[in-house]
């Protein structure tokens, strides 16, 4: 650089010092004083760094943040961060931006109020929604292309109120067309020798629930199927001899009707065999037509339930469970505690009993109270039902009136947390009406009281004129749960009916001789009655205590009728320990039924507590013990556990005892499978033998085909796959070879989420979307139908002018609009993809210009990994 001294003012010979700059000075300074000004300008990124990408890649799409290209994409929509549906939408391209296709039926399902936001209010439900802050003030749309997410947000003042995504009215699905059944077979084979007298029993039970699906409309039908056998051998004064009681068969249809629900009312209408509530007047088995309310179609409402029963067995027995007279439910169960939970929900019509069938013939028989706590409804609540119909006798008497009737009852939430309820039944020989209240008694719980008053008109046995009487029946109910002390009361009754009451059931059965299969108590008149369960929670992990029962007092005077059952659990380290204490009633061999008291305790000990080794994790040993009133002690020791994934159980017991009770040695086999459940049984002692089995399970059949499944319940959902043979369906269920699988149970008018697993998927098969939601109404087969693209696989390296076509082009089957046969191109240009078809052709494209596209034809088998190099791309 050539300079020019000039003058220097601090110089002592007072002369500057003067600088001259070339023109190439004067750019390099005007370069820096631009680099230190703020940069506007778009950053770029050279394709030509990354190896082998050819000069004039156009990678522009992916300079910006989150940028996804047109196309249709399966995303998760978030309405004000709560997901509220998972969908495939079309992203297209308004004015350089890429936004999601909207419709303004897509923004009422998901929660806004289209009518009170005036852009939207009246316009069609169709009409495409490109820019979302245009048509609500402050309304915003983002998708975040990593996660497959598109968050929405809207104010609340646009959103309606009380909207909940789990249960949208909107998304309500009525189901396809379908038939459906699910069935449950068991029964036993016995041997029994004594005094040199061999009896052989055997005894079946089947029973099947059937259903009808179209449109809105369920058919729905039980039949069941009993049969018992004895036969007896022996020797006799005159030689061999043999004799048979006779064998008792009997097939019964039951529980038929059509149901559909009415949403506008928020109710359901059945018309046939059914039951009325049993909350405010007493449940009424009938046959009619019945419109009630049906809180399930409500947000967070609580459906209904069944009760669990639980007991003890001293050896192989029969378990019926029977409501009315009439057998709902039967199981072989091995000695010990047992536990039923999985009868399902059925009809109010009545207490439960069970019955308890010892392998050496004797019966146990004890009562569960089926009733459900005490109503209660918000501010503004309202329950209803209306019943015309003909009263459906049980099975308890031999025969008793069947009059028609009317029935109404009616709920109401007032302010206070005070619910007011009440209702009547008139029939030709009764009249009765009830009237009550229930309250929130804040930190002491709920509080139920009500009075019902009745006028029955009473048949004559002899003949002679039937006479009236009049009488009432008063009420208290009480329930709370205290979390902090860890009780919790469920249900505490009181029930004080005078003497000259009657219910609608009594009236219709008093004067018929009362059958073989009831409790010689069943038809006395109750005078009074508790029942109490409550469980306490017990500080330190020491255990919980429970305490359920009844006590019931008659006007005949016949004495009381008690069932108790006090439990105590523990768990420490997977060691349990459960002691019960229970009271019921025993036939003896007079055919009297004195009380029965009787202590057991049982033990289980895990074998994982000992050691690791993968073989001993599902491996326990147990042990139990019951001692009656009597003095009689049994005493049974074994060793259970689980293999195939815990589908197959296994048990092994001993028993012993004192007071002529014989040693016995049982084993058991159980597996449950997503086709079906099945058990086998046997026990053998030195004077008795005994086999039991049993299959259950599902059968539905569709416009597909048919598909076996577990036991359904009211409705099923029905997984629709079509070649996706093997796929695990929310981590328990498989679909079958055709690629169909049911889901048995499913919340209705709620959310149902059917996931598939895709480590599970067949080679060559790929399926767009691994969930879906449905909303089933009740009683409704939903289908979940999924995608599967079941195909070739395609591993290409494409060349293009001799050269590897560039990283990063876009590599589609041509013609198509499915997002998922894309792919990116990766280096050496290599491509990879799944699920095409056989044949296609793939067009890659890089760039606009007509030199950064090309074509290439590929050939290959269905199912088969084509393997290709050097492809030229033209």
């Amino acid at each position: 650089m050539n300079t020019k001294r000039v003058s220097n003012p601090m110089s002592g010979t007072g002369r500057g010092l003067t600088l001259t700059l070339t023109p190439l000075s004067v750019a390099v300074l005007c370069a820096l004083g631009l680099m230190s000004a703020p940069a506007f300008a778009r950053e770029y990124f050279d394709p030509g760094f990354l190896s082998g990408t050819q000069k004039g890649v156009d990678l522009s799409a992916f300079e910006n943040k989150g940028y996804v290209a047109p196309g249709r994409y399966l995303v998760d929509v978030y309405v004000n961060q709560t997901l509220t549906e998972t969908r495939n939408l079309t992203f297209i391209e308004v004015d350089g931006t890429v936004v999601p296709q909207l419709t303004v039926a897509d923004l009422a399902n998901w929660g806004v109020d289209t009518e009170t936001v005036p852009a939207l209010k009246d316009k069609p439900q169709d009409m495409p929604v490109t820019s979302l802050s245009a048509l609500i003030p402050q309304a915003t749309s983002e998708f975040n292309s990593s996660s497959q997410r598109l968050n929405i947000s809207v104010p609340q003042v646009s959103m309606k109120q009380g909207f909940d995504p789990d249960m949208n009215p909107a998304n309500w699905e009525q189901g396809i067309p379908a038939l459906m059944s699910n069935y449950s077979i068991n029964g036993g084979e016995g041997k029994y020798d004594s005094n040199g007298i061999s009896t052989r029993t055997s005894n079946q039970f089947a029973s099947f629930n059937n259903g009808l699906n179209a449109g809105p409309w369920r058919l729905r039908s039980t039949q069941s199927f009993t049969r018992t056998d004895q036969r007896m051998t022996g020797q006799g004064r005159y030689g061999d001899y043999h004799t048979s009681v006779p064998t008792q068969s009997s097939w019964r249809t039951s529980n038929t009707y059509v149901q559909r629900d009415i949403q506008a009312l928020r109710s359901e209408m059945t018309a046939g065999e059914g039951s009325t509530g049993g909350d405010i007047l007493d449940s009424i088995p009938f046959r009619g037509v019945q419109i009630k309310s049906e809180d399930s179609m409500l947000p967070n409402s609580r459906l209904g339930f069944s009760p669990v029963i639980t007991g003890t067995a001293n050896s192989n027995a029969v378990v019926r469970v029977m409501q009315n007279g009439y057998t709902l439910y039967q199981v072989n169960v091995a000695p010990g505690p047992f536990r039923i939970s999985d009868m399902g929900q059925m009809g109010n019509t009545g207490d439960l009993q069970v019955v308890v069938t010892e392998a050496d013939g004797t019966r146990h028989i004890s009562t569960v109270a089926y009733s459900s706590l005490p109503v209660m409804q918000r501010q503004g609540g309202f329950d209803y039902e209306l019943t015309f119909g003909k009263y459906h006798a049980g099975n308890v008497t031999d025969g008793s009136r069947e009059p028609n009737f009317g029935m109404a009852t009616v709920v109401y939430g007032l302010p206070g947390d005070v619910t007011l309820y009440g209702g009547a039944l008139g029939a030709d020989n009764y009249l009765s009406g009830v009237a009550g209240t229930a309250l929130s008694l804040g930190l002491m719980g709920a509080l139920s009281l009500d009075a019902t008053w009745a006028r029955a008109q009473l048949r004559d046995p002899d003949g002679g004129n039937d006479h009236e009487e009049v009488g009432s029946s008063y009420r208290i109910r009480y329930s709370k749960s205290m979390v902090t002390t860890g009780t919790s009361v469920d249900l505490a009754a009181y029930r004080y009916s005078t003497r000259n009451y009657y219910s609608f059931g009594d009236t219709n059965s008093q004067g018929y001789r009362l059958n073989d299969w009831s409790a010689p108590w069943s038809m006395d008149r109750q005078r009074s009655s508790w029942q109490v369960n409550l469980n306490q929670q017990l500080p330190a992990n020491l255990g919980s205590i429970s305490v359920g029962g009844t006590r019931t007092d008659y006007w005949s005077g016949t004495g009381t009728s008690n069932n108790l059952r006090v439990g105590y659990g523990v768990n420490v380290k997977g060691v349990s320990l459960n002691l019960n204490y229970d009271i019921d009633r025993m036939q003896d061999e007079n055919k009297s039924w004195p009380e029965n008291r009787q202590l057991s305790l049982s033990m289980s000990v895990p074998f994982n507590i000992f050691s690791n080794q993968s073989l001993l994790q599902n491996v326990s040993s147990n042990w139990s013990m019951t001692h009656d009133n009597e003095g009689r002690v049994t005493q049974q020791a074994g060793v259970s556990g689980s293999v195939l994934d815990n589908k197959l159980s296994y048990g092994l017991n001993q028993g012993w005892g004192n007071s002529g009770t014989q040693s016995s040695t049982s084993g058991t086999l159980n597996y449950q499978g997503s086709r079906l459940n099945s058990n086998l049984g046997y026990s053998q002692s030195s004077n008795n033998d005994n086999f039991n089995y049993g299959v259950s399970g599902g059968v539905l059949i569709h416009q597909h085909g048919i598909t076996l499944t577990r036991s359904m319940g009211d409705g099923a959902v029905l997984v629709k796959a079509p070649g996706a043979s093997g796929v695990k369906v929310n981590g328990m269920d498989q679909t079958d070879s055709r690629g169909y699988a049911v889901l048995p149970q499913g919340a209705s008018y709620r959310k149902n989420t059917v996931s598939l697993d895709p480590s599970t998927y067949p080679d060559g098969v790929d399926i767009t979307q691994n969930s879906k939601n449905v909303y089933p109404t009740r009683g409704a087969v939903v289908m979940a139908d999924f995608e599967v693209r079941s195909g070739t696989q395609l591993l290409l390296e494409l060349i293009h002018n001799g050269s590897p076509v560039p990283f990063g082009a876009i590599a589609s089957l041509a013609n198509s609009s499915d997002q998922m046969a894309t792919g990116i191109v990766g280096d050496g240009g290599r491509v990879y993809l799944t699920g095409m078809p056989p044949a296609g052709t793939l067009a890659v494209k890089w760039g606009s210009a007509p030199g950064q596209q090309c074509q290439v034809d590929y050939q290959g088998g269905e199912g088969e990994l084509v393997v290709r190099h050097n492809v030229v791309c033209r």
